[in-house]
């Protein structure tokens, strides 16, 4: 009789999870065999009909995982299928209650009324500032607090950027071999299968490195911020499982088990996705990924062109992530002119750091970076903030790279704009890209001493105010509307490029 209460009790109780929060349902069993061939499936049925099929993972000393992100308030209730019997028919409930989280707002899309940008699940706007850090997973691994990794997502988030691109895995650099200074952290302390990587052990993936990487995406998702996870890197001297083969393969479904319910993320097939010459193998994993991936997660290849612009390919892509570093606004136009889907262009410069370790060779100034920045951004794409001390395996965090805080305002001066509705309009500027929405605002980015705007499309009472892009100084500009205007950028801002905006008032 106590059985069969204890037995009614425990199904009567339900898991209270946020909406677009994850929760990790725990099952036990004996180990036999590999397990991480044992293939686990969580099947939730929720409000309204909705269904969620979510593959499990194994997360070492006998205990499997099933993580689950409710995507619709109500109750949900869960039931495991397996290879392993122990594991089959379990059963479980959660009942999703609202999100109170102000930073998290669920899975990133493509806003459908407006191609070229993005939007969260819950019908918030995404302005994407993103920032390169490849190795944040790796940073400060043996301290249980990952005290300096915490600092860096911090700092990220308070400059607004909301967008970091991250691999999985990478083990050295050619700029900076070994460990030559306290800071640089390549070879890192931890592999992702077992063994090493001058040895590895392919066959199994290593459940403490990914329970690392989880607190990292924690951090992220708490701070506001789309991890934007490439799951292979070719060029940072990686033992990566063969090309095509069952060990590739298992290391592509553990990822995607492991990190598909958090909300703040995208999928990327590798960094330098050009270096994968098989398009077919490619496209395989991309596809299997996706048919993993109860929560749609958006996915992309970083500098993939031949693949991206391959019909044949491109509906396994969401969005596009290229690397340019010349003709910036041309390419993006290029771009977006291919299919209309957001364009990202994620490496257009690189900041030198503040205190020149050793790092990349191609190196730029701040003042170029953010020029540059400005014109992927006028152009209708949106960039990826790169830092010497912070991108790859060197990470000094201090002091602040002066970059950050003009990217930061890069974006609080163009989210003040109806920006997804805004195109590039280059016809109604001479001295400066324009991007427009017709007769309600423009904004050009003018590094000379004066710009002529066609304002003969406007009508009614206009304001127009030049803001200093290295300051965030404004100065008005009277203008009047119906005619072409020559207007002279202000002297005060000397040196600096200004960012001319005129609107309805």
């Amino acid at each position: 009789m106590r059985f069969i209460i204890f037995l009614f009790a425990a199904m009567a109780f339900a898991q209270q999870v946020q909406q677009y929060h994850s929760h990790d349902f725990s099952f036990r069993a004996p180990v036999s065999g590999n397990p991480f061939d044992v293939e686990l499936w969580g099947e939730f049925a929720g409000p309204g009909g909705a269904s969620l099929r979510v593959p499990g993972f194994y997360d070492g000393d006998g205990v499997w995982k099933i993580r689950f992100s409710p995507t619709l308030t109500g109750d949900w209730t869960l039931k495991t299928l397996s290879t392993l019997p122990a594991l089959s028919g379990q059963t479980a409930r959660a009942q999703c209650v609202p999100n109170t989280h102000p930073r998290i707002h669920g899975a990133l899309r493509v806003d459908p009324p407006h191609p070229y940008h993005f939007i969260y699940e819950d019908g918030t706007r995404y302005f994407l500032l993103g920032y390169e850090a490849d190795w944040l997973w790796g940073i400060d691994m043996k301290d249980p607090e990952r005290s300096e990794q915490k600092k860096l997502i911090a700092q990220m988030a308070s400059r607004g950027f909301n967008h970091v691109m991250v691999n999985v895995y990478a083990h050295d650099t050619g700029w900076s071999p070994g460990r030559k200074h306290q800071w640089d952290i390549g070879p890192p302390d931890m592999y992702a299968w077992e063994g090493t990587n001058e040895n590895p052990d392919h066959t199994r993936l290593n459940v403490r490195f990914f329970q690392l990487y989880d607190r990292m995406m924690v951090s992220l998702r708490d701070s506001g911020i789309v991890a934007h996870v490439m799951l292979k890197v070719y060029n940072k001297k990686v033992h990566w499982p063969e090309r095509g083969s069952a060990d590739e393969l298992r290391y592509f479904r553990y990822v995607t088990a492991r990190y598909q319910a958090f909300s703040n993320l995208v999928w990327d097939y590798s960094k330098e996705s050009y270096n994968e010459k098989d398009d077919n193998l490619q496209a395989r994993l991309l596809e299997y990924v996706r048919s993993l991936d109860a929560y749609r997660h958006l996915t992309t290849a970083h500098d993939d062109d031949a693949y991206e612009w391959n019909p044949a390919y491109a509906h396994t892509l969401d969005f596009r992530t290229d690397q340019q570093h010349t003709d910036f606004a041309a390419m993006v136009a290029f771009d977006r002119a291919m299919r209309p889907r957001p364009i990202l262009n994620s490496e257009f410069g690189y900041e030198r750091g503040v205190d020149k370790m050793p790092s990349y060779k191609t190196e730029h100034d701040w003042e170029e970076q953010l020029r540059r920045a400005w014109l992927v951004y006028l152009a209708g794409g949106y960039g990826v903030y790169y830092y010497h001390n912070t991108a790859w395996d060197v990470v000094k965090i201090e002091p602040e790279p002066p970059g950050m805080k003009r990217f930061q305002l890069l974006r609080s001066v163009l989210e003040e704009l109806p920006y997804w509705k805004m195109e590039p309009a280059n016809h109604l500027a001479a001295g400066g890209p324009c991007l427009a929405l017709a007769r309600e605002v423009y904004a050009v980015f003018v590094e000379g001493k004066n710009v002529a705007v066609n304002l003969s499309g406007m009508d009614g009472a206009l304001r127009g105010e030049w803001v200093n892009t290295w300051t965030g100084q404004r100065v008005p500009q009277p203008v009047r509307a119906g005619a072409a205007v020559k207007l002279n950028r202000p002297e005060s801002f000397e040196a600096a490029p200004a960012l001319l905006i005129i609107r309805k008032q």
